[in-house]
């Protein structure tokens, strides 16, 4: 049966595994063309021969925590068809203090490329681009709900989800009655390799009680992007959190949340170059 988003593409960032990888999935069994990018172009192009049985996937390697990448991105992406959705998934962070050792000015400077320029860039290439006219279009920006407060330990993080999260509700007012439709959504903690390369996992009871598939929260932000919805928060306990956050005093809620993800993990951080489980 053919889908209603059948004949559209989009272009999937971060789509090597967890979240990313997830969304691809679902959106080539909903017959929509894609272009998926992330840093391993080993795992992106395993992944685009299992749906290319299904739906046209071209396969952009890319690091778009770098300078400069996001543009060749966008080129290599648009090259191919005009672009109907673009989900901006990838992202990074560490759970260490900021002035840990082994969280250097690098790694900084790759996450808030990553986390916010990239994205942000990604997003004017596609706001701007007026081919296909009149077609209903899509932009999809995953923050989290970090983006409600702020986290001890990964501040940097949280404070470039905070900056996704107010840019995209605000660029979903902007839009509003045009063709393209803005859609954030706010996960809490993902069963994905994130939590491995931010050195994260020990998390407290709350925390691990709250872990969501990354298969459950792509459903929910998907169903979520359709719709044009604003901002979506996925799961139960990931809603009530972000909710209680506006009844206590900010300081008290990064108490809380310091003491609901627990220590970091003990060792060094993995390096950025040799990525251990994907860019979500």
């Amino acid at each position: 049966m053919t889908s209603k988003h059948s004949g559209m593409r989009a272009l999937v960032t971060g789509a090597s595994s967890g979240i990313g990888e997830a969304m691809a999935r679902r959106l080539a069994a909903d017959g929509v063309a894609l272009v998926i990018t992330a840093r391993r172009g080993d795992a992106l192009e395993a992944l685009a021969t299992t749906l290319r049985t299904t739906v046209a996937v071209d396969v952009v390697a890319a690091d778009l925590g770098k300078p400069g990448a996001a543009a060749e991105v966008w080129r290599a992406a648009r090259a191919g068809g005009p672009i109907n959705v673009l989900i901006n998934n990838a992202g990074f962070g560490y759970f260490r203090r900021f002035d840990a050792a082994d969280a250097d000015t690098a790694r900084d400077q790759e996450l808030l490329t990553l986390n916010v320029g990239s994205l942000v860039e990604l997003c004017k290439y596609f706001v701007n681009d007026t081919e296909p006219s009149g077609q209903r279009r899509h932009i999809l920006n995953i923050a989290s709900i970090a983006a409600y407060q702020s986290v001890p330990r990964m501040a940097l993080y949280a404070a470039s989800k905070a900056m996704v999260r107010n840019f995209s509700e605000a660029l979903h007012d902007e839009l509003r009655g045009s063709a393209t439709a803005v859609t954030c959504v706010c996960p809490g903690g993902t069963k994905t390799a994130f939590h491995a390369a931010a050195g994260a996992g020990d998390y407290g009871k709350i925390a691990n009680a709250s872990m969501m598939s990354a298969d459950a929260v792509a459903q929910i932000a998907l169903a979520a992007m359709w719709k044009g919805k604003r901002t979506v928060i996925p799961g139960v306990i990931n809603k009530l959190s972000c909710f209680g956050v506006r009844l206590v005093p900010r300081f008290l809620a990064s108490l809380t949340a310091s003491w609901v993800l627990g220590q970091p993990r003990a060792g060094t951080l993995p390096t950025r170059a040799l990525p251990p489980g994907g860019d979500r």
